[in-house]
C-alpha cells in the first residue's frame, strides 16, 4: 500500500469512531453500445461502450460500529428468488469484497464490523451491473462516513476523491468505476458531484478509463428472461471475426452531445449479441419482440446479457409495452427512466 493511500489518523478517528449510517441508492445500467477492440496480454478485452444509468435501483445500506480486534464485514440482504436466481451472501460477494478493500486501502487501522444490508431489486445476471453498483454503493458509503462527506482528504476536490474511489472501483470489477461515477453524480448528498461525473459515460480500456456524456434521456422497457449469462464465458467465445456491423463509438459520442437521435440509433449496436443470441433463443425472442414496436427508438441487449431493453423516447408508449409484454415463468420486466 502507498504510504498516501492510507487516510490520517486524525481522520480514521473523526470518522470511525462512532457509530454511522448510511443509504445509497445503486442504480443499474444498460449498455447504449457495446465494441471489442481486441485481447490485451492480461487476458481481459479492450473495449469501447457507452454505458446509462436508469432509475431501477437497490438500496445499499452500510453500518459501521467500532470496537473489537480486527475489521469484521457482514452481508446480509432482502433479496428475493426472482427472474429464477438465488442471490448469494457469502463472504465473495462483490459488496463484501469492495467493503475489505476499501478498509485494506483507506483505513487499515480500523478494528469494528462494517454490516451491509442490500434490498435488492435490479435483477442478478443480467447485464445490468447490479452487484458492481452494490460494490460502488459500499465503496461510497464507507468513504462518505469515514471522511464526514470528503474532510479527511484534506484539500482534495470532490473530482479527485471521485477519482481515487473509482481507481480503487477498477480493482474490484470492470463496471465498478462507472457505478462510482454514476452514483456521485445521482446521490448528490455524498459531496462528490463536480463536472467530473455523470449518468452516461464512455468506458474504454477494460472499462475504467471514463469520459462523462450527456444522456440521451427517454425511457427503457427492460426485459430479464428465465436464463442466466456467464460474462467470462461470453467474453471468452467471443468471435471477432463473426461480427457484421460494429457501431461508431465516436459518432455516438457526438451525437449523444448533439441530441441527434437518429444518430444515437443508428450506433446502438452491442458486438456481443450475436453468439449469445444463438445460444439463447429466448434472449432473441425478447429482443424481436422489443424491436417490432414501432414506438420504441431500438432494442438491444445489454452488457453480456441476458437483459434486453427498448428504447423510448415517449413515456406512455413505454407503459403500454410494460402492461402488455408477456410475462412468463421467471420473465421479469421493468419499466425505468434514463437518468
Amino acid at each position: 500500500m502507498r504510504q498516501n493511500d492510507s487516510i490520517t489518523d486524525t481522520a480514521l478517528r473523526r470518522g470511525f469512531k462512532n457509530s454511522s449510517t448510511v443509504e445509497i441508492k445503486s442504480y443499474a445500467k444498460i449498455n447504449l453500445s457495446i465494441d471489442i477492440l481486441g485481447k490485451l496480454p492480461n487476458g481481459y478485452h479492450s473495449i469501447r461502450t457507452v454505458m446509462q444509468q436508469v432509475d431501477l435501483f437497490d438500496i445499499v445500506r452500510v453500518s459501521v460500529r467500532p470496537g473489537g480486534a480486527d475489521a469484521r464485514v457482514l452481508l446480509s440482504a432482502d433479496a428475493p428468488v426472482f427472474c429464477g436466481e438465488v442471490f448469494p451472501t457469502g463472504e465473495d460477494n462483490i459488496a463484501v469484497r469492495a467493503a475489505n478493500v476499501f478498509i485494506e486501502t483507506f483505513a487499515p487501522q480500523f478494528c469494528g464490523s462494517v454490516a451491509i444490508h442490500l434490498r435488492k431489486k435490479i435483477p442478478l445476471a443480467a447485464g445490468l451491473a447490479g452487484g458492481s453498483g452494490n460494490a460502488a454503493a459500499v465503496i461510497l458509503a464507507l468513504f462518505h462516513i469515514l471522511t464526514r462527506r470528503g474532510a479527511a482528504f484534506g484539500s482534495e476536490s470532490p473530482s479527485a476523491c471521485t477519482k481515487r474511489l473509482m481507481e480503487l472501483g477498477s480493482r474490484i470489477g470492470a463496471d465498478v468505476p462507472f457505478c462510482i461515477m454514476g452514483q456521485a453524480a445521482l446521490n448528490r448528498e455524498l459531496g462528490l458531484f463536480s463536472d467530473s461525473v455523470s449518468s452516461c459515460a464512455l468506458a474504454e480500456g477494460v472499462g475504467e478509463k471514463l469520459t462523462p456524456l450527456p444522456s440521451p434521456r427517454g425511457y427503457a422497457l427492460i426485459v430479464k428472461p428465465a436464463v442466466s449469462v456467464s460474462t467470462a464465458a461470453v467474453y471468452g467465445g467471443f468471435d471477432p471475426d463473426a461480427i457484421l456491423k460494429r457501431p461508431d463509438t465516436d459518432e455516438l459520442a457526438a451525437a449523444l452531445g448533439a441530441g441527434d437521435r437518429r444518430k444515437i440509433r443508428k450506433n446502438m449496436i452491442n458486438v456481443l449479441e450475436i453468439s449469445v443470441i444463438e445460444e439463447y433463443p429466448e434472449i432473441a425472442d425478447i429482443k424481436e419482440t422489443l424491436a417490432a414496436d414501432s414506438a420504441a427508438e431500438c432494442a438491444l441487449m445489454s452488457g453480456s446479457g441476458s437483459s434486453v431493453f427498448a428504447w423510448y423516447s415517449d413515456r406512455s408508449a413505454c407503459e403500454t409495452l410494460f402492461r402488455t409484454f408477456p410475462r412468463t415463468g421467471n420473465t421479469c420486466v421493468y419499466m425505468a427512466e434514463l437518468l
